[in-house]
């Protein structure tokens, strides 16, 4: 049952639940909006309880019924399905600046692993053949470094 209005409802917390209302997870809000997942969770927990909604997705609900219905409530943004998480934060209409976006310009440092808030590799096949033969040889210099290793003490015990 809600109780609360959602005109006490800040902005943030708006824009918070208007992405849950798309899906998102609180990770990937944090990407969208700029924040730590920590923050989101906590404007979430406000925007729950000063709604009285048992949980975040009813509180969504709620907020986006309520700005369907509103003829002054700003209008929905289409959804962007195909869009990465900082694209949505663009479609955020509450107003509150936005942190500046990461620029990708520049060269950077591409690893074979999954970095902070992505969810695929990013790398190319020739990265990714360099990545592959660089390790191989690496664990061949630490394989052979070893076994000389033994070889000496061998010698050095018999």
């Amino acid at each position: 049952m809600v109780t609360g209005t959602i005109e006490q409802l800040t902005a943030r917390e708006r824009d918070c639940l208007r992405l849950v209302g798309r899906g998102m997870s609180s990770k990937e809000i944090a990407l969208a909006l700029g924040l730590s997942p920590l923050t989101v969770d906590g404007y979430l927990k406000e925007a729950v309880r000063t709604l009285g909604a048992s949980g975040r997705r009813e509180a969504a609900r709620v907020l986006a019924s309520h700005e369907a219905l509103s003829p002054h409530a700003a209008p929905l943004p289409p959804q962007n399905l195909g869009a990465d998480p900082p694209d949505l934060a663009e479609t955020v209409l509450s107003g509150v600046p936005l942190p500046p976006k990461r620029s990708e310009a520049g060269p950077r440092f591409r690893v074979p692993f999954l970095r902070q808030g992505k969810q695929i590799n990013d790398l190319d096949p020739l990265n990714r053949l360099m990545w592959i033969i660089g390790l191989a040889l690496l664990m061949l210099i630490a394989v052979a470094n070893f076994l000389n290793g033994l070889g000496a003490l061998w010698r050095i015990t018999s």
